[in-house]
């Protein structure tokens, strides 16, 4: 079996609130958080980064980055992995460079960061557009990701974003767009980028751009329902989910993980292990120079 050289987890809009406020999403977002963060830990799965792909808070308040990195701190410092973290429509640029970034300039311009493991190079821009909910990237964001990209990294670039560069297929989705995908898609075409992963619409989505795989895992916060029923304009339900993301030498695999579920069965590993086994038995040898 090939072994993946780079896992990624991908957590996207906690959209973490002030403790004891309203719940406009029906239950403590930390608490959603908290259990994602304790899946993984959990796990055997030891990732070389963690992403969140935007919304880290509901209002861009400085108490919720707080609250937010009291959530994430501790587990950051036992996974001793780097943690990076998109701007999306609900957060607050000067706030979160203060808070997350230690970076206590105040300044409002779009966060740009390149996060480097090992040969794998992680890009992450800031599609936010301050006081707005669509998306869009700056010409000179736009055009440092190429001039960084005009260097293709060992293992290739992932490239982080909040606003999916995808079409919309729920007009809630469809009215807060990035703008100018294509001019995304024109960077992006021939470099060595592997994936873009982006959040925003809440929903698990996959697709392309200028050739490349671009995927949304879900959200935390709330689910939209992507089949609402007749007579309801949209729908959010409580479906938490994040993402792995597994870059082989060769390919790359998205996986949605759901959080909140009920279990069916548990198998131990010696029960796992015999399965595998005859289950590999069982598969052709591959064809010589396949």
């Amino acid at each position: 079996m090939d072994d993946p050289r780079y896992t990624l987890i991908q957590i996207s809009d906690p959209h973490i609130e002030d403790p004891g406020t309203r719940q406009r999403y029906g239950t403590d977002t930390a608490e959603a958080l908290e259990l994602a963060l304790r899946r993984l830990e959990e796990s055997t799965v030891r990732p070389d980064a963690v992403l969140f792909t935007g919304d880290l808070t509901e209002d861009g308040t400085p108490a919720q980055y707080r609250r937010f990195r009291s959530v994430v701190e501790p587990v950051a410092a036992r996974l001793a992995v780097p943690f990076a973290y998109a701007m999306g429509n609900h957060d607050d640029r000067a706030a979160m460079r203060g808070v997350l970034l230690g970076d206590g300039s105040g300044s409002t311009d779009p966060v740009f960061q390149v996060v480097r493991v090992h040969g794998l190079r992680i890009v992450v821009l800031d599609s936010s557009v301050p006081g707005r909910a669509y998306g869009e990237l700056s010409p000179d964001q736009l055009d440092r990701l190429r001039a960084e990209l005009a260097e293709p990294a060992p293992d290739g670039t992932v490239v982080v974003l909040h606003h999916p560069p995808l079409p919309a297929v729920l007009p809630v989705a469809a009215a807060i767009p990035l703008r100018d995908r294509a001019g995304l898609g024109a960077v992006l075409a021939g470099s060595d980028a592997r994936i873009v992963l982006a959040g925003h619409t809440h929903m698990t989505s996959a697709g392309a751009l200028a050739g490349v795989p671009v995927w949304t895992p879900g959200a935390l916060a709330s689910t939209a329902d992507a089949l609402p029923p007749a007579g309801v304009g949209s729908r959010l339900v409580a479906a938490p989910t994040v993402a792995r993301i597994d870059l082989f030498a060769d390919s790359v695999i998205a996986t949605a993980v759901p959080l909140d579920r009920g279990l069916i069965a548990d198998f131990d590993g010696e029960a796992t292990a015999r399965t595998v086994a005859r289950l590999r038995a069982e598969l052709p040898a591959e064809p010589v120079g396949g």
